[in-house]
C-alpha cells in the first residue's frame, strides 16, 4: 500500500492550533496583568486602561507577523 505524501494542509492545521494555543494564553496572561496593572492605579484613571491596552497591542502585533509570514510565502 502506497503512503500518502504529506501536504501542506496537515501542515497548516498543525500551524494555527499552535497560534490558537499562544493567542489564548496570551491574551489570558495579559488579561490578568492588565487588570492588575489597573488596580495599581498608577495615572490615577478610573477607567480601566491596561485591560485594553495590553490584549489589543498584542493582537495587533500578531496580526501584523502573520501578514508578514504569508506574504513571503506567496513570493517564494
Amino acid at each position: 500500500m502506497k503512503k500518502k505524501p504529506e501536504t501542506d494542509t496537515n501542515f497548516q492545521w498543525s500551524k494555527f492550533a499552535g497560534l490558537a494555543s499562544q493567542w489564548a494564553i496570551g491574551i489570558a496572561f495579559l488579561l490578568w496583568l492588565g487588570k492588575y496593572l489597573d488596580k495599581q492605579n498608577f495615572f490615577h484613571l478610573k477607567m480601566p486602561l491596561f485591560i485594553w491596552l495590553l490584549p489589543f497591542i498584542f493582537i495587533l502585533i500578531s496580526l501584523i507577523n502573520i501578514v508578514k509570514e504569508t506574504n513571503k510565502k506567496k513570493i517564494d
